[in-house]
């Protein structure tokens, strides 16, 4: 029951720190122009996009998980110090530690393949040819053989 309120406290404390990354998602620089403006400028316009900040945002949530069981890890060896031979504290805290690492090695699991499908959903498939008129992304002018901008749509197109 201790343990649930240190983790609940601690995700407490740290969502302020991680709250603010989520309005970066509703912020959106292709429609405002912005990208376009500052590709020109030769700024590097990819981090607003959707996928860096759901990215960012995923990454973010699974380092505060893994410090989480840092502490966890540290509570647990705590009390098995302090356990002075009773059995029953020292199988508590060996069924923590390994709960533990059971869960870090899903958080670096998590935090791999997150990162695998974000560079994956992030970058073009190898071998597409992308040619004048197809959809493009702002500030991703390298996939086009021309410059990426605008149509009378609003569609950002390859010109």
């Amino acid at each position: 029951m201790k343990i649930t309120r240190i983790a609940l406290r601690s995700i407490a404390a740290l969502t302020p720190l991680v709250a603010p990354l989520t309005a970066f998602a509703a912020y959106n620089a292709d429609t405002t122009g912005l990208s376009a403006s500052g590709s020109q400028a030769g700024l590097d316009t990819t981090a607003n996009q959707l996928p860096f900040v759901i990215g960012t945002v995923i990454k973010t949530a699974l380092g505060v998980v893994g410090i989480v069981f840092l502490v966890l890890m540290v509570y647990a060896g705590y009390i098995w110090m302090i356990a002075r031979g009773d059995e029953a504290k020292v199988e508590k805290a060996k069924e923590t530690i390994v709960n533990c690492i059971i869960g870090i090695v899903i958080v670096v699991g998590a935090y791999a393949i997150t990162s695998y499908l974000v560079t994956a959903f992030s970058q073009p498939a190898a071998g597409i040819q992308i040619k004048k008129g197809d959809l493009c992304s702002v500030g991703a002018e390298s996939q086009c053989p021309g410059t990426c901008a605008m149509d009378s749509t609003g569609s950002y197109r390859c010109q």
